[in-house]
C-alpha cells in the first residue's frame, strides 16, 4: 500500500508565509528570500521573518552565533566581543 502525503497548502506565489508581503523582484524583498511553506502557505520567507532577535543587544540579524557555552545566540557584533 502506497503511502499518500496530502498537501494543502496554499500557493502564495511571490508572498511571504509569515508577513504576507511581497518578496518578488522590485519589491525590495526580493534578495535573501528563500522558498518556505509553513503548512498553511506555499511561497516564500523574506529576510525580515528569517531573522532572529540577538539575545545580547536585542538586534534582529540573519548572521547568528550559538554560544555553545549558555545556547544564547548572538549577532556578529557580540559575538567578537565574547
Amino acid at each position: 500500500m502506497a503511502l499518500k502525503i496530502r498537501n494543502d497548502s496554499i500557493n502564495i506565489g511571490d508572498k511571504c508565509v509569515d508577513c504576507l508581503k511581497d518578496t518578488s523582484f522590485g519589491s525590495g524583498r526580493f534578495v535573501n528570500r528563500i522558498p518556505a511553506d509553513n503548512g498553511e502557505y506555499d511561497g516564500y520567507q523574506c529576510a525580515d521573518c528569517q531573522s532572529i532577535e540577538c539575545d545580547n543587544c536585542n538586534t534582529k540579524t540573519l548572521d547568528y552565533f550559538i554560544s555553545n557555552e549558555n545556547s544564547k545566540i548572538y549577532c556578529e557584533d557580540c559575538y567578537k566581543g565574547e
